[in-house]
């Protein structure tokens, strides 16, 4: 699986960045929002690495997603607000629309390891 959510194009004006990354096997849901901000569909998908600024996922190729969306991690209730940037077969990158905490990262990786998924 490539990295490629670390070379995205950076928005006009900012700078090119680029992160480390964690690889994490975890469960995890895409949340297509619909009208009036509810939740349209939700999509099972797996977390494949992360950083503060984008997520590597396994999803099923054969499923169209807008270019935007929200990621719900299993075991946090937070809905993070994605987009999209590299879609190649089951691969899809995304960027996300604010940085997480470094400490959400943290938590994160020692819930994979005390669960013993890694």
């Amino acid at each position: 699986m490539s990295m490629v959510m670390h070379l995205a194009e950076a928005k006009p004006g900012q700078p090119t960045a680029s992160y480390k990354h964690y690889y994490i096997e975890r469960p995890c849901r895409i949340l297509v929002v619909g009208q009036h901000l509810k939740t349209k569909t939700k999509y099972q998908c797996l977390l494949r690495h992360i950083s503060v600024g984008g997520a590597m996922l396994d999803f099923n190729a054969n499923i169209l997603l807008p270019k935007h969306f929200f990621l719900e991690i299993d075991g946090f209730r937070e809905e993070i607000g994605c987009s999209q940037v590299h879609r190649h077969n089951s691969e899809l990158g995304v960027r996300f629309n604010m940085q997480l905490a470094p400490e959400f990262i943290s938590r994160l990786i020692r819930m994979d390891f005390t669960s013993g998924l890694i």
